[in-house]
């Protein structure tokens, strides 16, 4: 079974699917339009010089091997123009004249956006070493201004040295990085746009890093989806006679046996997962595809035994077994140490927050009482497991809660404008939601049966408080530095696209 055969989907008991060949690229435009096939992390690449500046062999090499965050259509738009051009309008104009493809035909936008998956590189030549440069996107691959200013300056080193194809690469080198960037990616992986004479060096070096990069990924996922692998098989025993004993009148026990039972189909998936890994070469495991299918082995891998865990801890809950009081602990361990973490969290907190650090303080003190009091009722006898389960649910819940508000209180303390409350709640939003991928979690019972986003651990938050303070922290540090962005489309009606030009 081949690397490129399969893909594992956790929600799906059909976890092995089959790889489809992607449809044909439409034929190239006719005159100086150039349409080209796209690499594995681009949906398509479309190149429309009228200057004759671009090495569009070169060019096109080099976009296919850079690796997007996200499937991405990219258009290259290259024209000979004036000082006095509005290089958004013109670039629209075309759009609407040349590729009205690129314009959104969703009804619900009534044509007032580009496209979905859209990045336009606009290069504007107004002689050797002056013009202007402009990026549009589609609004699911929209930056900030700042975050644009960045992906321009990538380019103005080469572009004043008449470099025209080396700066477009940069620009599209350094929006690959932005656009749509996972919260755990560090803001600038590098700076495009060196000394005269090595962009092109840097560039390769570039490719050979991030080829290199994927491996150590691909390596790593395997490694850690085979130790989860491994886990699953040496408790498989133990799942199965504690599945059978869970009881039918309980509704966490209910869902879980019937979890249980697309466990085995997974189980057999990832088995085969694991072996078309192994058995994949040096160029699959340099790819995307196959960083991506390893990253889906080790998730798989991962819930599986995340999902044992819990049907393991159940059966001991609700047998009252020797070892109940251990798994009873397991699943208030991670409230407890969210409890305990935030006191760190409120430490050296600004003068502004005392009153919000005050109240997550008091709450921390009556979440413990209860939690501890929850425990006891349990020990006793005097309330249920699922009524034990729900209530932790509960205590799990108020905290997420308690975190949103003092969240937004840290928001507008720090923030300055609308534009670093997006980019802070971005980055908070992010840490929340994508830990249900962690590969750090915990097999409780309710992490297995209700979506993680449902609980927003301490740490999850701190990091992603920080990573949104560094964001705009580094937006004021490129807005200080830069010559700023012209966006508008005069005379394009209704029309607010994003995106912006800039002169070099």
């Amino acid at each position: 079974m081949s690397l490129r055969t399969w893909s594992i989907r956790i929600a799906s008991t059909a976890a092995v699917l089959a790889i489809g060949v992607a449809s044909a690229i439409p034929a190239a435009q006719a005159g100086n339009s150039i349409q080209l096939a796209a690499g594995q992390n681009l949906e398509s690449v479309t190149i429309e010089d009228s200057t004759g500046m671009l090495n569009e062999q070169r060019l096109r090499d080099a976009l296919e091997e850079l690796d997007f965050n996200e499937p991405t259509d990219v258009a290259v738009y290259a024209r000979n123009g004036e000082y006095s051009d509005d290089i958004n309008t013109k670039t629209l104009e075309f759009a609407k004249s040349s590729h009205p493809e690129w314009i959104s035909a969703k009804p619900e936008d009534y044509g007032d956006y580009w496209a979905d998956g859209l990045f336009i590189i606009t290069l504007s030549i107004e002689g050797r070493g002056d013009g202007q440069i402009g990026t549009y996107f589609g609004e699911d691959r929209k930056v900030s201004e700042s975050a644009m200013e960045s992906i321009h300056e990538a380019g103005y080193d080469d572009f004043n040295l008449s470099r025209w194809t080396d700066g477009v690469i940069a620009v599209a080198d350094q929006a690959a990085v932005i656009m749509n960037r996972p919260w755990y990616e560090h803001p600038a992986l590098w700076i495009a746009g060196g000394s005269a004479g090595v962009v092109g060096a840097i560039v390769g070096g570039a490719v050979m890093h991030t080829r290199s990069k994927r491996r150590e990924t691909f390596a790593e996922e395997l490694r850690q989806g085979g130790l989860h692998l491994t886990n699953v098989t040496m408790d498989l025993d133990e799942t199965e006679l504690a599945a059978r004993t869970l009881p039918a009148t309980s509704q966490h026990a209910i869902e879980l046996e019937q979890r249980f039972a697309k466990f085995m189909t997974k189980y057999r998936a990832c088995f085969e997962a694991q072996q078309a890994l192994e058995s994949s070469g040096k160029k699959e495991r340099s790819g995307y595809e196959g960083v991506r299918f390893a990253k889906e082995f080790r998730e798989s891998a991962q819930s599986l035994d995340l999902t044992d865990d819990a049907i393991i801890a159940a059966s001991a809950l609700y047998t009252r077994s020797a070892s109940w009081k251990d798994a009873w602990h397991a699943q208030t361990k991670p409230l407890e140490d969210d409890l305990a973490e935030i006191r760190e969290l409120l430490q050296d907190v600004e003068p502004e927050l005392t009153g919000s650090a005050a109240a997550l303080a008091s709450y921390r003190e009556v979440a413990t009482e209860q939690l501890r009091e929850l425990s006891v009722q349990l020990e006793e006898e005097s309330i249920t497991v699922d009524q034990a389960l729900d209530s932790l649910s509960a205590l799990r819940a108020e905290l997420t809660e308690k975190l949103d508000i003092f969240a937004q209180a840290q928001i507008e303390v720090y923030a300055e404008s609308a534009e670093e409350k997006a980019d802070m709640q971005s980055e908070l939003k992010k840490s929340r939601y994508e830990s249900r991928t962690n590969q750090n979690s915990v097999g409780t019972i309710l992490d297995v049966l209700n979506p993680s986003s449902m609980y927003w651990r301490v740490g999850s938050y701190h990091h992603g408080y920080t990573a949104g303070v560094s964001a705009v922290t580094a937006s004021r540090e490129a807005a200080s530095s830069s010559g700023g962005i012209s966006s508008g489309y005069s005379g394009g009606g209704s029309f607010s696209g994003a995106g912006g030009s800039s002169r070099f």
